[in-house]
C-alpha cells in the first residue's frame, strides 16, 4: 500500500469506529466509557462529533496529497519528454594536470641577524 493512501486508509478505520462508537454508547453509553462512572448519551454524541470532524479531515488530507503528487508526477512526465535538442557534450580531450607549485620564500630574502641590535638597526634605515 502506498503511504499517500494510508491517511485514507486510516480515515476509513477510523470511521468505521466511530460508527461502532456512536452506536454503542446511544444503546447503552457505559459500553463505550466504562471508565467513567455515569456517562451520559449527550457525551458521547459529543465525543462523536469531533471524531468525525477528525475523520473528514483525514480523509480530505488524503485526497489533496494524492493529488498534489499526481501534478508533481505529470509535470515530471512533462518535463521529462520536451522536444528540446540536445546539449553538445564536451570534447573529449581532458586538460593536462598541473600540480601547484609550493610557495616558499628564498632563503636569501630572509634577512639574517646575529643580535637583536642588529634587526633594531636594520628596520629603522629602511624607515
Amino acid at each position: 500500500m502506498d503511504t499517500l493512501d494510508m491517511l485514507i486508509f486510516y480515515s476509513f478505520n477510523l470511521g468505521i469506529f466511530t460508527l461502532v462508537f456512536f452506536i454503542a454508547g446511544m444503546i447503552k453509553p457505559k459500553w463505550p466509557l466504562f471508565f467513567m462512572n455515569e456517562p451520559t448519551r449527550f457525551l458521547v454524541a459529543a465525543i462523536t462529533t469531533v471524531m468525525i470532524m477528525v475523520v473528514l479531515t483525514m480523509y480530505g488530507e488524503g485526497n489533496r496529497k494524492i493529488r498534489a503528487e499526481q501534478e508533481r508526477l505529470e509535470r515530471f512526465k512533462m518535463v521529462g519528454t520536451s522536444q528540446e535538442p540536445e546539449t553538445p557534450s564536451p570534447s573529449e580531450v581532458k586538460p593536462k594536470k598541473t600540480k601547484p607549485k609550493k610557495q616558499v620564500a628564498p632563503e636569501d630574502e630572509i634577512p639574517q641577524f646575529d643580535s637583536v641590535q642588529d634587526a633594531i638597526k636594520a628596520f629603522e634605515e629602511k624607515q
